[in-house]
């Protein structure tokens, strides 16, 4: 009587560890990305150290892969994700607005972000870290 009982316990936990062990940065939920450190460019010899705020970008961008919408404006501003893509590890997210482009990628496995931001007046580089949340 006890075999049975072991063989469904040691079951349910190998799809507890299995399910556990999936990626938790793969776009599947809503993300919570931080912004650290930003580089900001106007020209190929000139690149500024910055913030978020540097940029005129909240300190936390929300990214729902699911409803396609980047945010986290207090002005409750969204940015549509226009191409979603898994590579080498990465969930490679991208988009366009007013004339400018930007990708963001984030480690699968840890949550780490960079992310670029190309316009008419430079690029700017972010680098942060993601959440599940």
């Amino acid at each position: 009587m006890l075999g049975p009982r072991i063989g469904w316990i040691v079951a349910l936990l190998t799809v507890a560890v299995a399910a556990s062990a999936a990626p938790p940065y793969d776009g599947s939920t809503p993300l919570q990305c931080a912004i650290g450190p930003v580089l900001v460019c106007s020209n190929p010899q000139v690149c500024v150290r910055g913030t978020a705020s540097t940029v005129n970008l909240p300190p936390v961008v929300s990214v729902d892969v699911g409803q396609r919408l980047i945010g986290g404006a207090a002005t409750g501003r969204t940015a549509r994700i226009t191409a979603v893509s898994h590579e080498g590890g990465r969930l490679m997210i991208y988009g366009t607005e007013t004339g400018s482009s930007w990708s963001l990628a984030i480690f699968v496995d840890t949550g780490d972000m960079t992310s670029a931001v190309l316009s008419r007046d430079g690029v700017f580089l972010m680098f942060g870290k993601c959440s599940s949340g």
